[in-house]
């Protein structure tokens, strides 16, 4: 793929992209240093959010996917009026790849289907695991299409979300997806990737030089290394890291509005945490208040969840609730049995 047509397709995409952008509803910060990952970080701190405050993946890929969703709505309507008449739902074409960043995409396909979008999965490798069977079944549920290869005419969907490959990517791209990135980044459809632009590596760019460069980039928790040479639209989403977990890595959760999931930053510095962050996002000092907020509220949370751990003790809950389910039942049973004699 040539750079001059490379060029002339994303300039049309950019284009149609922000012909759609719903941008008066998103939450927008500017010049916010939140600081950036390298992928070794990234790795460590997914697994320390798994040790320590005890996330599952299954959690983790929820809360991401969300985001995911959130941020599409944010720049593509889901419907349309063709001609003056009809109204249209917005098709999106989700690309997963084997890994987590494929599971957020199935998560966000689900979303965007009760957002009020007609969403299409192309999904060619499936990881013979539990959570991404179920993923695919919740889709096929909702009357999803899941695909094993890429649709032959593209120009049928509005966006493309790349959910292809994430922060542990390493390499060239293999088939399929080695063809598949290429029909993906030089279609005249404007392209969303998650985490990370697929093909990329985390902490140089475009190192490959393949010329792909999605119009917008969802980046999950804080921007990876790679995000300072992305050109585009740029969101942050992953409201869910503790604080101290935060602070280990050099993050600064940006000031989310309201209940979003997501926040849209047109720059920011890249710097660790030890650097003095720049916002014109609000003429208050959002960080003072949310730690005062954080050193209320911690003695107590660490309280309630001592409690909650003492109640539970070891036994997991899910049998406890089963157990419940079982008692209420043969009480039920026992009732209806008394009211009949």
């Amino acid at each position: 793929m040539s750079s001059s047509s490379m060029s002339m397709s994303q300039k049309s995409r950019v284009t149609a992209l922000r012909a759609e952008s719903s941008s008066d509803s998103a939450s927008v910060c500017r010049d916010y240093d939140v600081g950036v990952l390298n992928a070794k970080d990234a790795y460590n701190l997914d697994v320390e959010l798994m040790e320590s405050p005890g996330f599952t993946l299954e959690q983790l890929m929820e809360l991401a996917g969300l985001s995911v969703a959130e941020a599409v709505y944010e720049v593509v309507q889901p419907s349309s009026v063709d001609d003056g008449k009809d109204v249209r739902k917005k098709r999106i074409l989700l690309v997963c790849g084997p890994g987590n960043n494929g599971g957020d995409g199935l998560v966000a396909a689900r979303h965007l289907f009760h957002f009020g979008y007609d969403c299409v999965v192309v999904y060619p490798k499936r990881p013979n695991k539990k959570h991404f069977i179920d993923l695919v079944k919740q889709c096929e549920d909702l009357g999803i299409k899941i695909l094993d290869d890429m649709p032959i005419d593209l120009k049928e969907f509005d966006t493309i979300v790349d959910a292809v490959f994430g922060f542990s990517f390493k390499g060239e791209p293999r088939e399929p997806f080695k063809t598949i990135l290429s029909e993906m980044f030089s279609s005249m459809i404007p392209v969303i990737s998650v985490d990370v632009p697929s093909g990329w590596n985390v902490d140089e760019g475009d190192i490959n030089e393949t010329g792909y460069m999605p119009e917008v980039l969802i980046s999950l928790t804080t921007p990876k290394k790679c995000s300072k040479m992305f050109n585009g639209r740029h969101f942050i989403g992953g409201r869910f890291l503790p604080p101290k977990l935060a602070s280990k890595y050099g993050i600064k959760m940006p000031p989310y509005k309201g209940v979003s999931q997501v926040m849209e930053m047109t720059s920011f510095s890249g710097t660790r945490s030890n650097e003095k962050p720049i916002s014109n996002c609000s003429s208050t000092d959002w960080q003072k208040e949310y730690a005062e907020y954080l050193a209320t509220k911690e003695e107590p949370l660490e309280a309630n969840v001592k409690a909650v751990q003492e109640k539970i003790g070891e036994e997991d809950w899910a049998i406890q609730y089963d157990q419940y389910l079982q008692e209420k039942y043969e009480a039920e049973q026992n009732e209806n049995g008394s009211n009949k004699s």
